[in-house]
């Protein structure tokens, strides 16, 4: 009898081990998960992302070189597209007006095709809806919007607010071309959000895991589509070695996402 009463009680020992290993391996797993969808509900539904749109249905363009490997990046140039400049302190949009130079690229040995524009561009745009004429924009406050820092626009009675987070791993002293001194960070795990006054959920415009020695900019700000709303155009490449941009258009509240960019690496 007592030998019963030893091996009962040595079953529930070893059962109630075997769940409690069961639950904590479950807690673990759980703990790793870090997508949107794993969140509580109350973040989840907090923040949202705009809509990258399809290149069938719009575009943007670098002003710049171009090495020729397969094909030709600037065979889709033609008279459609515009141009969003800068002249006199205003911007403009208006139709391309640029000349084609053939060139060569010593550093990766490949034929070039140089896009000179006859502006001060800062883009091209292949975009439904565009007009040309003047546009609307408002001064950049605080181009480089670091980790924990946020920034604030005002526009036609409307409030944006962009709102930064990440990780600066390093900070140092640095020179600009003015030899004014400013304190660059190192940053990884970055992420840019847009709030617009009066609504709850936050959307996140973009996110980068590592920049290596460079930092995003804020270039513009102000109304390419004419509906009334701020759109953003912002540098944001990865290294020293790549140039990248892209647009946040308002596109009348359904906010949509264009971006180009060009590696230049040997």
């Amino acid at each position: 009898m007592i030998r019963y009463f030893a091996s009962m009680i040595w079953a529930f020992l070893v059962l109630q081990a075997c769940n409690t290993s069961t639950t904590e391996r479950k807690a673990v797993a759980t703990s790793k998960s870090d997508s949107l969808d794993s969140l509580p509900p109350n973040v989840n539904r907090s923040v949202r992302a705009p809509v990258k749109a399809d290149t069938s249905a719009g575009q943007i363009f670098l002003v710049r070189s171009y090495r020729i490997w397969e094909g030709d990046p600037t065979a889709v140039l033609n008279k459609d597209w515009f141009d969003l400049y800068e002249q006199d302190g205003k911007y403009f949009l208006d139709k391309v007006d640029y000349v084609l130079r053939d060139g060569f690229d010593e550093c990766a040995q490949v034929a070039t095709k140089n896009v000179e524009s006859k502006r001060n561009s800062l883009l091209f745009l292949k975009i439904n809806g565009l007009k040309p004429g003047i546009v609307e924009h408002v001064a950049i406050r605080h181009a480089e919007i670091w980790p924990k820092e946020s920034v604030e626009y005002r526009f036609r009675n409307q409030l944006i607010t962009l709102k930064a987070s990440g990780d600066i791993k390093s900070t140092q002293v640095q020179s600009d071309e003015n030899e004014h001194e400013k304190l660059f960070h190192e940053v990884a795990n970055y992420q840019l959000g847009y709030q617009l006054q009066g609504q709850q959920k936050e959307m996140v415009i973009f996110r980068k895991e590592q920049f290596d020695g460079v930092f995003m900019t804020t270039l513009f700000a102000g109304d390419i589509d004419a509906d009334g709303q701020l759109d953003f155009v912002f540098s944001n490449p990865g290294n020293y070695e790549e140039e990248s941009i892209l647009l946040l258009l308002s596109n009348h509240g359904n906010p949509k996402i264009y971006e180009a960019d060009e590696q230049f690496d040997c």
